[in-house]
């Protein structure tokens, strides 16, 4: 057993995205701070919401909060603190994301405990693991010419893209749990 890094099941990981989904949320909606620190925490959001979908894709229908989650976080990485469709988007994000946590969230979660031997769901939770720290490092592969690697996974147009080819094993990022 690797004693650096506790077992992980991946109903841990997921409960533990919810959870700071929801905190993210909440956070955002307090509405403090300057709209630069709030396109900071959205970005931040849209980070986790990227991550989190990630892991739970195998186990979606595709359709649903998480679906029209990345409609919205693509629309809303090109969009200014100062634009009025900022707060709009938003808005929506935050009710995407706290829809998902509320109504699908739970029901994959059960699904995976239900589905998968503690054994299987620990090894889908290390990779899952795996793949976010190893993300951080990775450029996506479409990128990797035409950009320092410092920039590559930072915030702005694209990042959604980016986040996901980092996590993406047919991108050439790391093993995801699918």
């Amino acid at each position: 057993m690797n004693r650096s890094r506790p077992a992980t099941d991946l109903t841990t990981v997921l409960d533990g995205d919810h959870r700071e989904l929801d905190r993210l949320c909440t956070e955002l909606e307090l509405g403090q701070g300057s709209p630069e620190n709030r396109k900071d925490l959205a970005d931040h959001l849209i980070g986790a919401l990227v991550r989190h979908t990630v892991a739970e894709e195998p186990y979606l229908d595709g359709a649903g909060a998480l679906a029209e989650a990345d409609g919205l976080m693509r629309q809303l990485e090109g969009a200014g603190p100062q634009e009025t469709r900022f707060e709009r988007l938003l808005s929506g994000l935050i009710r995407a994301a706290r829809r998902h946590g509320r109504d699908e969230g739970p029901e994959v979660v059960a699904r995976i405990r239900r589905d998968w031997s503690p054994e299987r769901r620990g090894e889908l939770g290390r990779e899952v693991v795996e793949a976010r720290e190893a993300a951080a490092t990775l450029p996506h592969p479409g990128l990797s010419h035409r950009m320092p690697q410092a920039d590559q996974l930072r915030p702005g147009p694209g990042f959604v893209d980016r986040v996901r080819g980092a996590l993406d094993p047919a991108s050439g990022g790391t093993a995801s749990a699918g």
